[in-house]
């Protein structure tokens, strides 16, 4: 990234951390002043949406956090229909509905152990004993022609690649199965320093003079309220102060590169050629540093104006910021506006974000009807640009005697797709202590060509609570891992090719070479 760029990436991150970053200090609960309450109603907001999802999938969430400390084997059944005349036509009809994808999967992630098994018939094609593991040490792959498993070692894995591909590949590539089992989310303790560590920062860093607040009886909805009225007002020499000092802490702070690397290693598992986590983090921490050095490249003329109004339980229920950003000769405008409508069993979500330069102005916005039944949930949210409708989400969430029933669908604008869409999902689930079971339908509608008939996607799945995944035994396994490649060549010429061959006759009648 160009100066430019980096400068204008730390200007977004130091904004989201005014704006957001406002957490619980302790001794914050106490004081009652402007500066305090602007920052807990922000902290307030953020954990309030947080809030809103895990309502809404308490009973998935639960299951998440189970399976990741305990040992778990499911059975996943993927199976399809089709009415379609143009399938009928081509023979595929039948095909497609009388298939079936069988996946069995064990996964303890606290011991590094994952195994999946596939079966499956595609209009009597069969194929069975298709098996797959991986540890924290190695990973395996046996096929229903061969009896042994097929090995790589962690320590062998990058050698092995370069001996596959020497162009592409060196030999010291950084491979970790270990992080095949590490979740891309960040951990309750990483998130907690986070935000102790940064709104501390943000609440010592911000000026106390900056903040404001009054009473204002404002209307959101049908309602009237009487609202606090709480005011920040930066100019720009605070803006850069403020940013020039965030953006050196972070680079300096070991705790958020540990986070960043650790994030990255995840996220990038299975990728080879993707840059070392290592190497990521040392970037981004060289252009925090670009980017305090080059704070002042970027200009805020106007500095810049948040309000939030809080009802008497703070919540906010009404937001406006404006800003404008200078950069090399160009000033564009920022404003934010929104609302919430909140009653006792619902929340209406309204917000606009608007861009504006010499040439333009663009419209980013989105509604969020939030609404909490007797049985569930409904909710619809839309998301729009310039006043027409990119997609529209209805999600309807309810329980019914011992099973959840969500139904969901997505609505496409046509211009997305040539002609309006609608993605359908309709899911039963069942969750108890120690297992969980659930049917999902899949299918889209357009109108014309595509309907429920078109095509229809099943799944099912039953996972349940295991003493342990076993694994194959170690005396039967082919280390591939430390061959070379005249030792490889000669193995799947010699040994798995003519199996293969064997197989297909024996299953097919009809030999091929490997």
């Amino acid at each position: 990234m160009g100066k430019k760029g980096l400068t204008i990436l730390g200007v977004s991150v130091g904004i989201i951390a005014v704006l957001a970053i406002g957490a619980y200090i302790l001794f914050q609960t106490m004081i009652n002043d402007p500066k305090n309450n602007y920052l807990m109603a922000e902290m307030d907001e953020i954990e309030n949406t947080f809030g809103l999802f895990e309502e809404r999938f308490e009973s998935e969430l639960e299951w998440y956090e189970y399976a990741q400390k305990n040992a778990i084997d499911s059975n996943i059944s993927i199976t399809a229909e089709t009415n379609d005349p143009s399938f009928r036509e081509m023979g595929l009809d039948q095909m497609i509905n009388n298939s079936n994808i069988d996946l069995n999967v064990g996964q303890d992630i606290a011991n590094e152990v994952s195994t999946m098994g596939l079966n499956a018939d595609v209009a009597g094609f069969s194929i069975s004993d298709v098996n797959t593991y991986i540890t924290g040490e190695k990973a395996g792959l046996t096929l229903p022609f061969i009896e042994e498993y097929m090995v790589v070692n962690e320590a062998d894995a990058a050698s092995f690649l370069n001996t596959l591909d020497p162009e592409s590949f060196d030999g010291s590539e950084e491979i970790d199965y270990s992080m095949f089992f590490e979740s891309s989310a960040m951990t309750e303790a990483q998130r907690e320093y986070f935000k102790d560590e940064y709104s501390t920062f943000v609440r010592e860093n911000l000026p106390d003079e900056a903040f404001e607040s009054a009473s204002e009886e404002i209307t959101v909805g049908e309602n009237t309220i009487k609202a606090d009225k709480l005011t920040m007002t930066l100019t720009e020499e605070q803006i850069h102060t403020f940013l020039r000092d965030l953006f050196n802490k972070m680079a300096e702070d070991e705790e958020l590169a540990n986070i960043i690397e650790t994030q990255m290693m995840a996220a990038n598992f299975g990728n080879p050629e993707a840059p070392s986590a290592e190497d990521t983090a040392s970037e981004f921490n060289d252009s925090l540093k670009e980017a305090a050095e080059n704070i002042e490249d970027v200009g805020f003329p106007d500095g810049l104006t948040s309000i939030v109004w809080t009802d008497g339980d703070d919540n906010i229920i009404q937001r406006d910021l404006d800003t404008a950003v200078t950069v090399d000769d160009s000033t564009g405008q920022i404003a934010v506006d929104g609302t919430a409508d909140i009653s006792e069993d619902s929340k209406v979500i309204n917000y606009d974000m608007t861009f504006t330069d010499d040439t333009m102005e663009s419209i980013l916005g989105y509604t969020a009807d939030l609404n909490e039944t007797e049985s569930g949930y409904e909710d619809t949210i839309t998301l729009r640009a310039d006043s027409e409708d990119l997609f529209v989400i209805n999600s309807v969430k309810t329980e019914e005697e011992d099973s959840e029933v969500w139904n969901a669908d997505i609505n496409f604008n046509e211009e997305m797709f040539g002609s309006p869409l609608t993605l359908f999902m309709e899911s039963s689930s069942v969750y108890n202590e120690d297992q969980a079971t659930g049917d999902m339908t899949l299918y889209a509608d357009d109108g014309i060509n595509v309907t429920r008939d078109t095509f229809v996607l099943n799944l099912t799945s039953d996972s349940q609570t295991v003493n342990e995944i076993e694994l194959p035994a170690a005396d039967n396994e082919k280390n591939i891992g430390q061959m070379n490649m005249d030792e490889l060549n000669a193995y799947f010429n010699d040994e798995v090719g003519p199996k293969f061959e064997e197989w297909m006759n024996e299953n097919f009648g009809a030999p091929t070479g490997f």
